[in-house]
């Protein structure tokens, strides 16, 4: 493998299949690490989680095709980036075309350097979440999930929990407040 390219004169020899195992397996492994900061980087751009799970997985179908052109001497979240944003600028243009509503190119720029430097910190916050979850009452996380995960209003939490749409924000200021408190001592324990 020379600078991420399989080279061998024969279409299916046992070199070139070693060589694509081995690609495989370090796209995998790279994306597996980066695929959290990237994801919540395009959520920066969007900020509508289904649109932003639609266009994580078009990045992950242009990092498999375009693999080939990555250079395994350089960082992979940037590259990564790049290609995270240019599929949300694409997606963007299709949406509309409404020049005032796509992003600067610099705020662009601003947003994909801070999630570059901060990929410990992005992985470092994701498990303190995780981990601050799981200690939530189920109540909490019943209406964490119907107002984030299936991004509905807090009437309509209201109506699935039997409950009124008051109640459903105290709880989502409670859980909201409760997972802040519990990272930031997560993180405080972890020197992060």
């Amino acid at each position: 493998m020379s600078g991420g390219v399989c080279r061998f004169g024969l279409r299916h020899s046992p070199q070139l299949t070693a060589c694509t195992k081995r690609k495989r397996s370090s796209l995998a492994r790279l994306w597996t690490e980066s695929q959290p900061v990237v994801g919540s980087y395009i959520l920066s751009l969007v900020r509508d989680f289904h649109t932003s799970e639609d266009l994580l997985q078009q990045v992950a179908v242009v990092l498999v095709r375009e693999f080939e052109k990555y250079d395994p001497a350089r960082p992979f979240l940037p590259w990564a980036l790049g290609i995270a944003r240019n599929v949300a600028l694409k997606s963007r243009r299709e949406m509309s075309r409404d020049i005032s509503r796509l992003l600067d190119t610099d705020l662009l720029d601003q947003i994909q350097v801070g999630f570059e430097g901060n990929q410990s910190s992005w992985t470092a916050l994701r498990e303190a979440l995780q981990i601050c979850l799981r200690r939530q009452q189920k109540r909490l996380l019943d209406v964490l999930r119907w107002r984030y995960a299936f991004d509905l209003k807090p009437q309509d939490v209201a109506l699935r929990m039997g409950i009124t749409s008051g109640a459903v924000r105290v709880m989502l200021h409670r859980a909201r407040t409760s997972l802040r408190e519990c990272i930031q001592q997560r993180l405080r324990e972890a020197g992060e």
